[in-house]
């Protein structure tokens, strides 16, 4: 199969609309299309770009560039479209960090005739809790490998966005089906149109404003329109800083004086979370008012790009459980009973701004709350599905030693399942 590829370029490395340096690139279909299936085939190798944005012209979607990860190689599907006038494709070098140190490449696109509009359009988004962080057999085994790429060499070539195949959005049944979302998306079934774009550590600014691992935002990747169903995200817990607070409280390493609750840390602005002046004063006092004042409105923020471009879309925002049981008795000694009392009580919070946050947004919004299916699960638990903290069988990209393995404190294969039973649980109440 004959490929085609070139350096990607930004307007600074000539790049753009009139850049000395742009290549486009056009495949035009020769017969007229209904609905179908847009693909594209991506080389084993020769192309990097995380920031790929074909262009399917000749339909009615009111989101037509979809941007893809070419490290992905394969067969990839851009989504699919009602056409209405000569179904083509374009692609250009030109991309949003094109600084000629990665490749893109025109491949073949393959059109897949559909007897109509899918039933069912998906797309998961959010953070680690959403891309399946943990989910996943030792190195990574069962993570999509363009999302677990490390690079010696280049530190901006790291992605660590950690999509698992075993994610709970992939493992969920839609009601009135038998197959689970991500077999009818890998069997590429004429009732099924699923993207995922959920990324590891993601805050709402990522989501909206700055991506992650090389990757565009998560609302800049095209695949929400107005034909979209289904949007599944969790977010919050980063931008609650709930990693930052347990490692305040589960410090291995220099374990203080004073439990968590009444430790300080320094500040973060409140929309970019980079760091600000001062520190937070005693977390039990800050905690709940940043969880109402700076987190809730940006999750109603997100909720609300997410409705602008998908009108028709149910939207479901899943919730996160208490990670530690009440008997934390694998976590370190320095872990203690009030802080993890606290620490439990804070999931809570969450929980209530979250719930909140969907009022506050609209009735195209509905929480899905876990924590009871976890309760006596997660970390320390038994059957433990939640993991505590691991150090060994990290995933390929996961390069922090000697701090904890990315995995820590996020849902192991069977928490992604009790996650996919809880949303399976909302849409049957919806």
């Amino acid at each position: 199969m004959a490929t085609t590829g070139t350096h990607t370029r930004d307007a600074a490395h000539f790049g753009g609309p009139d850049g000395s340096m742009t290549i486009d690139g056009t495949w035009t279909l020769g017969q007229s299309l209904n609905w179908a299936r847009v693909l594209v085939h991506l080389p084993d190798t020769g192309a990097q770009t995380r920031q790929a944005k074909y262009n399917v012209l000749g339909t009615d979607s009111t989101n037509s560039k979809r941007v893809v990860l070419q490290r992905a190689g394969g067969w990839v599907s851009l989504g699919a479209f009602h056409f209405t006038g000569t179904p083509r494709v374009e692609l250009s070098n030109t991309t949003e960090e094109g600084s000629a140190d990665e490749d893109i490449a025109w491949g073949a696109v393959a059109f897949q005739p559909l007897s109509g509009k899918p039933a069912n359009s998906v797309v998961a988004m959010g953070d680690s809790y959403s891309s399946g962080e943990g989910a996943t057999g030792d190195d990574g085994k069962d993570l999509f490998p363009e999302t677990d790429h490390p690079d010696k060499q280049n530190s901006d070539g790291i992605d660590k966005c950690h999509r698992s195949k075993l994610a709970w959005s992939r493992q969920a049944t839609l009601p009135g089906y038998t197959s689970s979302i991500g077999a009818m998306a890998d069997n590429l079934d004429p009732q099924m149109d699923y993207h995922f774009v959920a990324c590891s550590g993601a805050r709402t600014f990522n989501m909206l404003d700055d991506g992650q691992s090389g990757e565009v935002e998560q609302i800049k990747t095209g695949y929400l329109d107005q034909n979209t169903t289904l949007v599944t995200l969790s977010i919050g817990g980063n931008d609650a800083r709930f990693s930052d607070i347990m490692n305040k409280c589960i410090d291995i390493a220099s374990p203080s004086l004073t439990t968590c609750p009444y430790s300080e840390m320094d500040n973060q602005d409140p929309v970019t979370g980079k760091d600000a002046p001062g520190t937070t004063g005693a977390l039990k006092d800050w905690a709940p008012n940043w969880l109402h004042d700076a987190v809730r409105p940006r999750i109603v923020r997100t909720l609300n790009a997410i409705h602008a471009q998908a009108p028709h879309a149910k939207v479901v925002l899943m919730g996160y459980p208490r990670l530690v049981e009440k008997d934390h008795s694998c976590f370190p000694g320095a872990y203690e009973d009030v802080e993890n009392v606290w620490v439990r009580g804070l999931a809570d919070n969450l929980a209530t701004e979250m719930k909140g946050a969907v009022t506050d947004a609209g009735t195209w919004v509905v929480f899905s709350d876990p924590r009871a299916n976890f309760d006596g699960k997660a970390a320390c638990g038994n059957p433990e599905t939640i993991n505590a903290i691991v150090e060994t069988g990290r995933e390929r990209a996961d390069n922090d030693a000697p701090n904890p393995s990315m995995k820590t404190l996020h849902p192991k294969i069977a928490g992604a399942r009790i996650y996919a039973d809880t949303l399976e649980q909302t849409l049957r109440g919806m």
